[in-house]
């Protein structure tokens, strides 16, 4: 008789906690339906006495590279003569094209961030990328499934940080990307461009670092900003793809690549060799 009393009270139980646990992995948000950008691109063209002129600005502080092309097989020749275009940090190019008529909204403009042709000066990052004395677990390390094995991510970090704990920089550098307008999260490929995030160029090493997943309108920067080690920029989240709460933390260099980014392996992170380290390790800043 005890014994199933025990079953009737027992096995509701475990299965309401098993449900709990299931909800709690799985996402009801939608996509959301407008995309953000990580700054803010300005480009003017114009035409006239058989001249068409294309002003492309730079409105950050690190490199961009310009990929330009056109339908027009001829007019694509010439862009591919031009291509691509480097412009340094906050710099601006002036394209001249004549007697091909008035191209206005048909040339287009792919941008790479960063030069690939610049030597990284650095395989070490000398904090983590929270506040001195604080400590989270390694949720997930370099080249590792379920998301850390592609170019972009191969060499990135998660730590167990919950949703309104403090994120820091790692570098001093300049801001030159934003997005914190995302709110929700998902699991698949089809939620990794909805991540509220920042990232930081350092015009000393040329390292870029990424912070992922970030609470919704808690950036505490913008772009254009300098900033310092150890500096309050935003608050950890959960949005994008992200199973659960956690910060994505990725240091990136230029490469020629689709957006002109890779993950860059470190040989250490913190006061921690990074090929030391274990899934679930204990990370004290």
């Amino acid at each position: 008789m005890k014994n199933n009393n025990f079953k009737k009270i027992f096995l509701p139980v475990v299965f309401i906690g098993v449900f709990c646990i299931i909800i709690r992995k799985c996402s009801f948000h939608s996509l959301p339906k407008n995309k953000f950008q990580l700054f803010k691109f300005s480009i003017e063209e114009s035409y006239e006495e058989n001249e068409y002129q294309l002003l492309v600005k730079n409105p950050v502080k690190c490199p961009i590279g310009l990929l330009l092309s056109c339908q027009d097989d001829k007019t694509n020749e010439i862009l591919n003569k031009l291509s691509p275009i480097l412009l340094e940090a906050s710099a601006d190019t002036l394209i001249r094209i004549k007697d091909r008529g008035n191209l206005e909204g048909k040339i287009d403009v792919k941008l790479r961030i960063g030069n690939p042709d610049i030597a990284i000066q650095s395989s070490k990052i000398k904090s983590l990328p929270y506040p001195n004395g604080n400590s989270y677990e390694l949720l997930q390390g370099n080249n590792s499934n379920p998301t850390h094995n592609s170019n972009i991510s191969r060499y990135a970090f998660d730590f167990t940080m919950s949703t309104g704990d403090t994120v820091t920089s790692v570098q001093d550098g300049y801001v030159i990307g934003v997005i914190d307008g995302y709110h929700g999260w998902g699991n698949g490929d089809k939620w990794k461009s909805y991540s509220n995030q920042i990232i930081i160029y350092d015009t000393i090493t040329y390292l870029f670092t990424m912070y992922g997943h970030l609470k919704q309108n808690s950036s505490m920067i913008k772009v254009g900003d300098y900033v310092r080690i150890g500096q309050p920029i935003a608050l950890s989240g959960q949005t994008g793809q992200a199973q659960e709460e956690h910060l994505h933390f990725n240091v990136l260099q230029a490469d020629n690549v689709k957006g002109g980014l890779k993950s860059y392996r470190l040989d250490s992170i913190g006061n921690y060799k990074v090929k030391e380290l274990k899934r679930y390790q204990l990370m004290t800043n």
